[in-house]
C-alpha cells in the first residue's frame, strides 16, 4: 500500500509554504528568508527525534538551501518578488498552507 504524497507532503514543503504565504519582511533577502526555512525545519526534525551527525550538518543545510531555492524559484516564477507572489495568491492557497502547517506543528 503506498500514501499519497498529497494527503502526507514533505514538512520541508509545508513549512516552506508556510513562510510563503505569510511573507512579512519585504525587506528581508533571499538568503535570510531561506535560512529561516531551514532552521524551523531542522527543529521540526529534532522534535522528530531525527539527529543529524555533526559531521554531516554543513552538507544537510547546504542541500536544504539548494532544495528550498528550487522550490522558490519555481513557485514565484514570474513574479519580481515573493512581496508580488503573495499578493497575487488567493485565500485558498493560504488556508491549505496553513491547515497542513498546523497538522506538523502539532507533532
Amino acid at each position: 500500500m503506498t500514501v499519497s504524497k498529497q494527503n502526507h507532503p514533505d514538512p520541508l514543503y509545508v513549512i516552506f509554504e508556510q513562510h510563503l504565504f505569510n511573507f512579512q519582511e519585504s525587506d528581508a533577502d533571499r538568503k535570510t528568508f531561506i535560512g529561516n526555512i531551514i532552521s524551523e525545519y531542522l527543529t521540526y526534525l529534532r522534535k522528530m527525534n531525527i539527529i543529524i551527525p555533526h559531521a554531516l550538518e554543513k552538507a544537510v543545510i547546504e542541500e536544504l538551501g539548494s532544495q528550498v531555492n528550487t522550490m522558490l524559484v519555481k513557485k514565484i516564477y514570474g513574479c519580481l518578488s515573493i512581496d508580488e507572489f503573495r499578493k497575487s495568491t488567493n485565500g485558498t492557497q493560504k488556508r491549505t498552507a496553513r491547515k497542513r502547517y498546523s497538522k506538523i506543528a502539532q507533532k
